[in-house]
């Protein structure tokens, strides 16, 4: 109980240093953290998410914190998952009578420091006939856990078999009154007991998670400008169309802006109302248009607005420089198609070729479990399993590459 309470304040003194300093630095108003917010801000604001800072900040801090909780508990929760495999793996030898491969794995039940690992390695050498060892097993199980009726109740076989039958007959007294208390299962894998195991591996799975957790909202908004940025690609053409039609039943250039913000969709009218909202404030067309084409930095919005400032310039047909663009915008749409057609084959191999490793390890553990399970049950097996992952997403990324092609 101790060990647990002592955890518990460290790990809260822990999170509460990192809030004093998040805090400090965004009260200070300057400094990577203020920038960082202040960049998010920015980049809301031009997708319209309309966020105050104070809540960005307090979101950052709760993603801050919860990957850094997730880091924190990690380990632990890997290796009770660890532990949990190797004595349902132990249950079931036993089970099936195989107690030499049972006692093979001695020193590693040993190391779980679990009632249950000795409980079952002891019955394991009871069946092989060593009841000494056997003996010290169950005492161990009893030591960890002294209401477990079960390693009792086996200590009674022990004591019988060697003629010890007043201690048989204390055991099996013990094992009739602790079987009233009911067991948990965190009690029988030993889950507590590894209060400050590893707790320098804990902390530095924190600070891995923390920045990965610092990192995880920049890659939200970059994530959600790309798709902005490719649904407003797709809407540029109809918007071009649409204005050269305006431009042919009469209507200015700002009443034909007027008529995108009304008829087209999100995100175009959005950015097309941005650019209305600029001139009606003062700003002039140029200004209006150069502050969407940084805002949104795509070829067809860099042609329409560059032609739009030169026209204003040298004189023009606007309506046919729309056409133009538009018919030009449809025909590289229309090969971008051709061509991801043309290569379909080529991304499903390389999907395929992708599956493939999972599906391998999915047969080879049905055909071979006792085998293939050291891929999963043992830090190296877990290392190997990172480095294919880390290759298989490798070689995904280079054979899109291979076979995508820029229009």
């Amino acid at each position: 109980m101790m060990k647990i309470t002592l955890l518990a304040f460290v790990f809260f003194a822990f999170w509460a240093a990192l809030y004093a300093a998040l805090r400090s630095r965004a009260g200070e108003g300057a400094g990577r953290l203020s920038a960082y917010i202040l960049w998010l801000k920015a980049s809301l604001d031009n997708m319209f998410y309309n966020l105050s800072e104070r809540f960005i900040y307090r979101a950052l801090f709760a993603c801050v914190i919860s990957a850094g909780a997730v880091g924190f508990i990690l380990p632990d929760t890997y290796t009770h998952l660890n532990k949990k495999f190797i004595l349902s793996e132990a249950l079931e030898l036993n089970r099936q009578g195989d107690y030499s491969a049972v006692t093979e794995q001695a020193e590693k039940l040993r190391d779980l420091n679990a009632p249950l690992a000795h409980n079952e390695l002891g019955y394991a050498y009871l069946c092989q006939g060593s009841t000494e060892i056997a003996e010290q097993e169950f005492k161990s199980a009893v030591s960890l856990l002294p209401y477990y009726s079960k390693a009792y109740s086996n200590l009674v076989v022990v004591y019988s078999k060697q003629g010890r039958f007043d201690k048989a007959s204390f055991a099996e007294t013990r094992a009739s009154e602790t079987a009233k208390y009911p067991i948990s299962e965190d009690a029988l894998y030993g889950a507590t007991e590894s209060g400050f195991k590893g707790m320098l591996i804990r902390l530095l799975c924190a600070v891995i998670m923390l920045a990965a957790g610092y990192r995880i909202p920049r890659l939200t908004v970059q994530i959600l400008q790309s798709r902005r940025m490719k649904k407003y690609d797709s809407q540029i053409a109809g918007g071009l169309t649409m204005m050269s039609n305006s431009l042919r039943a009469g209507l200015s250039l700002q009443q034909c802006l007027a008529v995108v913000c009304t008829d087209a969709q999100p995100p175009l009218s959005q950015e097309f109302r941005l650019v209305q909202n600029e001139i009606n404030l003062g700003s002039s067309l140029e200004e209006a248009l150069r502050h969407l084409g940084e805002r949104m930095p795509t070829k067809d919005t860099k042609i329409f607005v560059n032609s739009v400032l030169i026209l204003r310039e040298t004189g023009g047909n606007l309506t046919e420089i729309f056409d133009t663009i538009a018919n030009t915008v449809h025909e590289r749409k229309r090969v971008q198609q051709k061509i991801k057609t043309m290569t379909a084959e080529g991304e499903t191999q390389a999907i395929i070729l992708t599956i493939l490793p999972f599906v391998l390890a999915i047969i080879l553990n049905k055909l071979m479990p006792a085998t293939f399970s050291l891929m999963y049950k043992t830090p190296i097996g877990w290392l190997l399993i990172i480095a294919m992952l880390l290759m298989d997403a490798v070689g995904l990324l280079w054979m899109y590459k291979m076979v995508r092609m820029k229009i």
